[in-house]
This record gives structure tokens, C-alpha cells and sequence, in this order.
């Protein structure tokens, strides 16, 4: 009985993993060319109340200016350009910029091992279909700045009133560096998480 137990179990595993690749494979499609107003994560974060989702100000990523991509690819994932999806963890870092975006457009949010899993399989699978730009826009797009806020162009309007191209060198820091906790601190109060404040300080240091 045991064996015909762990076959089935097998079969009903490989068919789940199944599903979700073809899940993740036509959701990597669509938005290989479509610039969704909401994602799973976004209506989750909102408890599916959709009328409360803000649709994301899409900007595309040439008009985002090359010193704010270059500081937010740098403390964030510093291998983007090189791995196939995901990266090692850092002290600044927990999850490749693919992973996030894997995240952000596809699953839910989450905070165990199952969740980080998937998004691995997710951001792995991603990458076989999306060119790294077009990960790296959607993520300029779609990436959590606070609470119901998505994305460079609504972050950078809701924090400072600003157009992304009007903001100063210290303004674009921070916007970078709050990327790591952004439902607990914003740019004014980015100082007082320890990691956070890390960030800063070292973009501070490096970014021209």
C-alpha cells in the first residue's frame, strides 16, 4: 500500500508543479507585451477590494532616469544582468529583482517557504521568456513603495509631487533604498530601520 501511496503523491505533485508552470508561462506572455492596470499581489494587498487597487503610473523604462536604475539595480539584485532568475541572499537583499517581480505580478503575498519557493520556480521560469529589460520595467512598474502605492511614477509623485526626471540626487536614494521595507518605512522616515539606513548610506557613498 505504501508504494502505490508515494506514486499517486508523486503524480499529484508533479501535476500541481504543472499547472503553476503553465500558470506562470501565460502570465509571462501577456505581460511580455501588456502593461496590467492591477496584479494578484496588488488586489490581495487590498483585500481584493478592487476599487481601492491604484492603478500603477506606468513609465517606461528609458524615461527613468539612468543614475535612479542604476542605484536600485545596484542595492538591490548587483547580478541582475548575469543570473538566470535568482540570486544569493545579502545583508541588503533577501530575493532577486526576479523574484520580486515573479512576486509582484503572479503570486500572492507571503512570508513562509512555500511562497519563496514558488517564486523561485516563477522568476526562473520568467526569465526564459521575458528579456531582463522588460523585467526590470516591470519592476520600475509594479514594485511596492507603501501602502497601495506601485511603481517609480506614483512613488516619486506621492512622496515628493515630483516627476521622476525633476527629482533630486537625495530624493532618488532614498526612493531606492526603501525598496527593502516599504510598508515600514518611507523616504522621511527611512533612517530608522537599521537596514534601510544601510542602504542609504552606501548609495549615498557610491551613487554620482
Amino acid at each position: 500500500m505504501f508504494i502505490p501511496f508515494i506514486k499517486r503523491l508523486a503524480i499529484f505533485v508533479l501535476s500541481i508543479h504543472l499547472l503553476f508552470a503553465i500558470y506562470i508561462a501565460f502570465g509571462a506572455l501577456y505581460v511580455k507585451w501588456a502593461n496590467p492596470t492591477m496584479s494578484m499581489y496588488m488586489c490581495a494587498r487590498s483585500h481584493f477590494d478592487l476599487e481601492h487597487v491604484q492603478t500603477p503610473k506606468f513609465i517606461p523604462k528609458d524615461v527613468v532616469p539612468n543614475d535612479l536604475q542604476t542605484a536600485i539595480i545596484g542595492i538591490d539584485d548587483p547580478s541582475f544582468n548575469i543570473h538566470n532568475g535568482i540570486t544569493e541572499n545579502t545583508a541588503l537583499n533577501n530575493a532577486s529583482i526576479s523574484q520580486k517581480v515573479a512576486r509582484t505580478m503572479f503570486l500572492m503575498p507571503h512570508n513562509n517557504n512555500l511562497g519563496k519557493y514558488l517564486e523561485s520556480i516563477a522568476a526562473i521560469e520568467m526569465e526564459m521568456i521575458l528579456d531582463k529589460s522588460r523585467i526590470f520595467e516591470l519592476y520600475l512598474n509594479y514594485a511596492e513603495w507603501g501602502e497601495n502605492i506601485y511603481g517609480i511614477g506614483e512613488a516619486a509623485d506621492y512622496y515628493y509631487k515630483k516627476d521622476i526626471d525633476k527629482l533630486s540626487r537625495r530624493q532618488k536614494i532614498k526612493l531606492a533604498s526603501v525598496l527593502a521595507k516599504p510598508l515600514k518605512v518611507d523616504p522621511s522616515t527611512y533612517d530608522q530601520d537599521k537596514m534601510v539606513e544601510a542602504r542609504f548610506d552606501l548609495l549615498n557613498k557610491y551613487m554620482k
